[in-house]
């Protein structure tokens, strides 16, 4: 009961953030605007002036940008397939998570192959699995480390596949819990609620690819994701 009454909390907590990034367009919208007069009237202003406010244009298309990919990222996924590249998808999903790396200290390094062909699926359930893995990954690494998000395409004899990659250097999974790790509400964290993994893996299934991971213990974990290419 009391994992299912923490789960209600955090989908409520989605809710309420969605609501406030809405109500902070509002106010942005107006900076945006006085930022916009300021920079119409920039041949009068002092050199320090004009640089100030073409900074906090950059900022402010920042923020911007930020904000859509959450709202982006909070809407119902439907069953609708895009036609996805990857490379866009990673980067959106960096610029969500890029607070709470820095908050923790941990560096992400991208690494994706150049070649790599659009795919069809999802892009939000997409997100959604990048995001756990990554959050996942941040949680689970110390101070001044790093995670490596890779994405590859491998060619087999039969079938040719896009290779997903999320890679840590942090605690690992002991051994007796990697048969456990994928299943509902199991949890290692003290403040873990258990759903995140069995989520990544109920969303990959239904984009008909396939979650695996290799462990570690003490040394680190690599997520993997393995797409068919058609």
């Amino acid at each position: 009961m009391r994992d299912v009454v923490q789960v209600n909390k955090l989908l409520l907590l989605g809710k309420l953030t969605a609501s406030l990034v809405h109500e902070i367009r509002n106010p942005l919208s107006a900076i945006k605007l006085n930022l916009d007069y300021l920079n119409m009237a920039q041949d009068d202003l002092p050199t320090d002036l004009k640089e100030i406010v073409s900074e906090s244009l950059d900022a402010f298309d920042q923020v911007s940008f930020l904000i859509e990919d959450i709202l982006d990222f909070t809407r119902k996924s439907s069953e609708k397939v895009h036609q996805v590249n990857l490379d866009y998808i990673i980067s959106r999903c960096l610029k969500i998570i890029s607070v709470n790396a820095r908050m923790n200290g941990v560096a992400i390094e991208k690494e994706i192959e150049a070649t790599l062909p659009n795919l069809s699926f999802n892009k939000n359930k997409l997100m959604q699995i990048i995001l756990n893995l990554l959050n996942n990954a941040i949680e689970a690494s110390q101070e001044s480390s790093k995670i490596i998000i890779r994405a590859y395409k491998k060619n087999c004899e039969k079938n040719n596949f896009v290779i997903l990659e999320v890679q840590d250097y942090g605690t690992g999974i002991k051994p007796e819990d990697k048969e456990k790790i994928l299943k509902d509400f199991y949890t290692t964290k003290n403040q873990g609620h258990g759903i995140g993994l069995s989520v990544c893996k109920k969303l990959a299934e239904e984009l008909h690819a396939e979650l695996f991971f290799d462990s570690v213990f003490g040394k680190g974990t690599t997520f993997s994701m393995k797409f068919k290419i058609e």
